[in-house]
């Protein structure tokens, strides 16, 4: 009965670790880091988005993330291997526990009972892992009760359970039929611009001037378009995501000023159309919600965005 209970956790563990890793594997989970996160700083920013944005930053990481989950997965799918899985599950997801619990990500609790299930699976084998560390014999698998008693069913089961476990890993893969990914915009505009030129009149006083200051547009998202961030004058930051309509012309939609805490399910605020032209000079004109800009890409705002790795850069940058 113990060890029926050892391969349902088993079952369980790997349909709930699926999720984490083919999200990671095909960078849905945390996304990519873009020209909209230009904007934020970093007293803006939730303990889970400063770790969101971190793991955004490197897709090799995000990448690899999940592909030690994967791996821990496919060690869970088979009974003789189930116990690295379990040790190597616990290293991995009590890390990601430990990063939840000191980021405030909503989902620590079930972390920690996931780590103590991986625990649980790797259990029953740890006497022989010790014993294998200091160096003395250790016993065959063949103590080990099958799960079923009778011989004829179990020569069929021992290759079909393990077969459907395969089947769901592999199942995965599937995740970009439901669930689109992320496209790069074939537009020019995708960027982090400063505003250089302002028709609109300025406010009497700063607090209540909402001239655009700083407006990103990211480059990654689906439908053409992507999310984009507006710094006002005042410093008020508005979040939203834009989409072109026709040539020339995008669709903006916009959330209220960001302000406390913030859902992640959120009704938008308003929507309306900017019609934009890049012009030879570099610059970008925008016109549209009662505004005539001018733009000119902030290479400092899109600094982290636009630095690339080195083995050996001429000078240390920690800025």
């Amino acid at each position: 009965m113990l060890w029926a209970l050892h391969a349902l956790l088993r079952f369980l563990l790997i349909l709930w670790l699926l999720i984490y890793a083919w999200s990671k594997l095909f960078l849905v989970q945390m996304g990519r880091l873009d020209y909209s996160d230009a904007p934020y700083t970093v007293g803006e920013k939730s303990p889970m988005g400063l770790l969101w944005t971190f793991m955004a930053y490197s897709p090799v990481i995000q990448f690899l993330a999940g592909l030690v989950e994967l791996v821990v997965i496919l060690l869970l799918v088979f009974r003789r291997t189930a116990w690295l899985g379990g040790l190597v599950g616990v290293v991995v997801m009590g890390t990601t526990f430990l990063l939840n619990l000191v980021y405030d990500v909503p989902v620590k609790q079930m972390l920690l009972v996931g780590t103590i299930g991986l625990a649980l699976v790797a259990l029953p084998e740890l006497p022989r892992v010790a014993r294998f560390v200091l160096g003395r014999s250790t016993a065959g698998t063949a103590g080990s009760p099958p799960l079923l008693p009778w011989p004829r069913v179990r020569a069929v089961t021992r290759w079909v359970l393990p077969a459907l476990g395969l089947l769901i890993v592999v199942s995965g893969a599937g995740l970009p039929l439901f669930l689109p990914l992320p496209e790069r915009s074939e537009l020019a505009l995708p960027g982090a611009y400063r505003v250089v030129a302002d028709t609109s009149p300025p406010a009497a006083q700063l607090t209540d001037d909402t001239r655009w200051q700083t407006i990103a547009f990211g480059q990654w998202g689906s439908n053409g378009g992507g999310q984009v961030t507006i710094r006002q004058a005042n410093g008020d930051l508005t979040e939203g995501s834009y989409r072109p309509v026709r040539d020339g012309v995008v669709e903006v939609t916009a959330f209220p000023v960001l302000a406390g805490d913030r859902t992640f399910l959120r009704e938008p605020e308003r929507t309306f159309e900017l019609t934009w032209v890049a012009r030879p000079d570099g610059t970008v004109t925008l016109r549209g919600d009662g505004r005539d800009l001018v733009l000119a890409s902030d290479p400092e705002l899109r600094y982290l965005l636009d630095r690339d790795f080195s083995w050996a850069p001429r000078v240390p940058v920690n800025r």
